[in-house]
């Protein structure tokens, strides 16, 4: 299931996780040390706050969509620089501005996280998500989809890098942590994933 969802995302490696929340915390928990910073979007979802909270990093809030904001904030980073946003944001169902973030963070050598959580199965032409109907897909350090809301089943998924995997298997304590996702619900996502048109 994560080979066929890393090929249906276009991306090398996929890691599946028991829940969006779950996916959240692992990833940004894990991700960055106390030498590096975190700058993310002031409408960021709670389960991504946790996730920050987690973290050992430096966290800055920019104002929502605002590069503007972001540039500002970046003046006091230190270290790597991770930033996180939504693809499509739950509360008031407005995008980000990918393209504008990707270009930032090619010119400043930052990592981007976008969460497709609310895109997932209904934007893009195949429900693929605003990063890669944008083709932006190369862009992202990692992209998290979750599978309770369009998708209508349980679980998430990280996809990135091979490398990105591999250090999430051995260092994000969420996942290593948690039993995996029952045979039934790997079947359950399959199956919707199949009824998206490109699958």
């Amino acid at each position: 299931v994560e080979a066929e969802l890393a090929a249906f995302h276009e991306v090398s490696s996929a890691l599946l996780c028991n829940t969006g929340y779950q996916a959240n915390l692992a990833l940004l928990s894990s991700l960055m040390t106390r030498d590096d910073t975190i700058l993310y979007d002031a409408y960021l979802h709670a389960s991504l706050r946790q996730g920050l909270q987690l973290s050992n990093a430096r966290c800055y809030k920019f104002r929502h969509n605002d590069i503007g904001s972001l540039a500002q904030k970046y003046r006091a980073a230190k270290g790597r620089v991770l930033i996180v946003v939504e693809s499509l944001y739950s509360m008031d169902g407005d995008e980000a501005p990918l393209e504008a973030l990707a270009d930032f963070c090619h010119a400043h050598c930052c990592d981007l996280v976008v969460d497709e959580a609310h895109a997932t199965g209904i934007m893009g032409q195949q429900g693929e998500g605003l990063v890669q109907a944008k083709g932006l897909a190369a862009c992202v350090t990692a992209r998290i989809h979750t599978f309770g809301k369009a998708v209508g089943t349980q679980g998430a998924v990280i996809l990135g890098s091979q490398t990105l995997k591999a250090y999430l298997v051995n260092f994000a304590k969420p996942f290593i942590y948690t039993t995996a996702l029952p045979p039934v619900l790997l079947q359950c996502i399959r199956n919707s994933y199949y009824t998206f048109p490109r699958m």
